[in-house]
């Protein structure tokens, strides 16, 4: 017998850590401030509640116990405003809460107040019951009433709810989502939702083809412009040389013979009958000046346009030649 107690103590020391560890954790306590609003905030909504306005008075008191939900006398009026306002089923909660609280603290007027009340309220509680047939039900399915998962033990029990519009939605992974709504009435009115079986999801459209991105192309080549063909002969620039030499050699040649013939008439100028050899001399030697100085033009001319960076242009239908260059 001491050996069994001895291992039974044993275990509870193993265990209690672990069951420690697995507990969630505690919420955090209300700072002093948030004490000290929610204290102002019960002091209002309990006395609304005294001057019959009740909807005020529960959103008063709401807020305060959502802001420190460990006084008794908080959550002792809260649950009386919700039963005048209707809410039975938070009504009964808050009722069961506020007396563990009195009975904790020895408040037996607080139990008494708790006990009555309850007794009132628990004949006019509405429920509402969710079915899931055992064709409908699958691993998978969850059923959500206002927003908060039913686990499957409460499937197809009496739920106590407050009178008033509740939704109930089954979901599955690859099933549509199911809404039901239903409205439940005071006075211990009894809803009750079937779940039906749920459609498949429509499947998923395919995504849309991407267009093929083109590959960058290079950029075709310029056309090559043409070199510009050889020239072939002379060019320009040294065919007029060449004329312009050919007319200064001309002259210079020219120039030659109007000398000589001027010499030859000079001297014969004072021979009898040669009276008019003379003017003959002075033409001939005129002649020689003016084709001499041609002559040396031309040459010059020519010399330049043949070795110098000179270009030429000729304007067609224009008698003119404009010649620039440099040495």
């Amino acid at each position: 017998m001491r050996r069994t107690v001895l291992g039974a103590a044993l275990a509870l020391v193993c265990v209690a850590p672990l069951a420690r560890a697995q507990q969630p954790a505690a919420p955090a306590l209300p700072s002093d401030q948030d004490k000290a609003l929610a204290a102002t905030l019960f002091d209002e909504g309990h006395a609304l509640l005294m001057q019959d306005k009740v909807p005020e008075a529960c959103r008063k008191l709401e807020e305060s116990r959502r802001l420190d939900p460990q006084p008794g006398g908080t959550v002792l009026n809260l649950a009386w405003c919700h039963e005048r306002e209707g809410r039975t089923a938070s009504a009964m909660a808050e009722f069961r809460e506020a007396r563990a609280m009195a009975d904790r603290d020895h408040r037996d007027e607080r139990v008494t107040f708790a006990d009555e009340h309850l007794k009132a309220i628990e004949p006019k509680l509405s429920m509402l019951v969710v079915v899931v047939p055992p064709a409908v039900d699958q691993p998978e399915l969850t059923i959500i009433r206002d927003g908060v998962a039913i686990g499957r033990a409460a499937w197809g029990a009496k739920i106590p709810v407050d009178p008033g519009a509740h939704v109930i939605e089954a979901t599955a992974p690859h099933k549509q989502l199911q809404h039901v709504e239903v409205q439940v009435g005071p006075n211990a009115d009894v809803q009750t939702v079937t779940v039906a079986a749920l459609e498949d999801a429509a499947p998923a459209p395919a995504p849309a083809p991407v267009a093929p991105v083109p590959a960058p192309t290079a950029a075709a080549p310029a056309p090559e412009t043409p070199a510009p063909a050889a020239q072939r002969g002379l060019s320009t620039r040294r065919t007029w040389a060449l004329v312009s030499g050919g007319v200064g050699a001309a002259g210079v040649i020219a120039g030659s013979v109007a000398g000589i013939v001027a010499i030859e008439k000079h001297n014969d100028k004072n021979a009898p009958g040669n009276v008019s050899m003379n003017n003959d001399a002075k033409t001939a030697a005129d002649i020689s000046t003016v084709s001499f100085a041609v002559g040396l033009v031309g040459l010059g001319l020519g010399a330049f346009l043949w070795f110098g960076d000179s270009s030429v242009s000729v304007s067609p239908g224009v008698a003119s030649v404009q010649v620039s260059g440099r040495f």
